[in-house]
């Protein structure tokens, strides 16, 4: 077995899991999905839990990669807050044809926080918010931190907001929205 076989389970469980919830899978779902027998699949996830963390993992690193790129780009800060609320909207537009892939999110957190594994997705919302309060300190705004939170919060309402309403943002408000939120997190 290989890492690509690791990889192979996680995708497999990320699909069955945001298609049928966390909690209706089984591990011999994943097993079959990711064509390997029961054994071989619990050889790198003794537990459905462990699983489920390496899942959460997978999505934040990916999620941890984008905001990185889009840090790394040589843009003001005002169009960098621009470009990951269109990242958080193209996430959420990807994930629209399958209702269920919020829900599942919210199952694996809850899981992981019930059973004491939930540290790394603090230390990953921390990375997050210290970033944003870097670039807004960088830019001399009053209360950084607290507007580091303001945007993560933000952004969650935008991606939930996003995800339910029937059709996209039609693009005149959207860059009305993002001119206005970046204008409050910069005042």
């Amino acid at each position: 077995m290989t890492h690509s076989t690791k990889e192979n389970i996680i995708k497999a469980a990320l699909e069955l899991f945001s298609q049928h919830s966390y909690y209706k899978v089984s591990l011999k779902d994943v097993a079959d999905k990711a064509n390997i027998s029961k054994g071989a699949l619990f050889h790198y996830f003794p537990t459905k839990l462990d699983l489920a963390e390496a899942v959460m993992k997978k999505i934040l690193e990916e999620i941890e990669k984008s905001v990185r790129d889009v840090f790394s780009i040589p843009i003001d800060d005002h169009e960098k807050l621009k470009r990951l609320i269109d990242l958080a909207i193209e996430k959420v537009e990807l994930g629209k044809n399958n209702m269920r892939s919020l829900d599942f999110i919210s199952e694996i957190c809850r899981e992981l926080f019930e059973n004491g594994r939930y540290s790394f997705i603090e230390e990953y919302y921390k990375k997050l918010k210290d970033l944003l309060a870097s670039l807004f300190r960088k830019a001399r705004v009053v209360n950084s931190e607290v507007r580091a939170v303001l945007f993560m919060i933000t952004l969650n309402g935008l991606i939930h907001y996003s995800f339910f309403y029937p059709k996209p943002i039609e693009e005149h408000l959207l860059n009305d929205l993002k001119k206005e939120i970046v204008e409050v997190m910069f005042s």
